[in-house]
């Protein structure tokens, strides 16, 4: 019996595994949640979802280091959070609140409009993250509907698995 070709559906991973937050959803609570995410199954990123309850975009960790640092210096010079400095008077402290306080809508990057289908080789994942310089790829079903994402790393086992198997020593 010849063995079935592995698709992407078999590298991604559901939808359902990764926090939905919505856009309106503040930076500090997002970084709890990607904080507690992480601790418990090592995600480094959240889905933010529009109002329309479609993908916006992806936080990951460096949006929210980007966010930090593009707000900071309208948040009174707040460079201190990353050097350690811990000026407490009112406008750091304004400033930290309103770093805070700033919805997800305005930290992340305009979504690439860019998806694979989950029945396609695992390639062609690999190639739209090369092409569009991505990281976090929807995965659509035949309904046009979002199942999963795939990512370079859930690409690993392929790689491997194109190693392992090569003609050669």
């Amino acid at each position: 019996m010849q063995k079935r070709a592995k698709t992407i559906g078999d590298y991604m991973v559901p939808l359902s595994d990764y926090p939905r937050v919505s856009y309106n959803t503040t930076l500090h609570e997002a970084v709890n949640i990607i904080f507690q995410k992480s601790r418990e199954k090592g995600y480094r990123w959240l889905i933010v979802m529009d109002d329309k309850n479609e993908i916006a975009g992806f936080l990951t960790l460096r949006n929210v280091f980007e966010a930090v640092s593009n707000l900071a210096p309208r948040a009174s010079g707040m460079f201190g959070i990353f050097t350690g400095l811990s000026r407490q008077d009112l406008f750091y402290l304004e400033g930290v609140q309103l770093i805070k306080d700033t919805p997800l809508k305005k930290c992340i990057k305009p979504l690439i409009k860019v998806s694979v289908h989950v029945d396609a080789p695992p390639g062609t994942a690999a190639e739209l993250i090369l092409k569009h310089r991505i990281t976090i790829t929807p995965v659509m079903d035949g309904q046009g509907n979002i199942v999963g994402i795939i990512r370079p790393i859930d690409l690993l086992p392929y790689i491997k698995e194109l190693f392992d198997n090569a003609p050669g020593k």
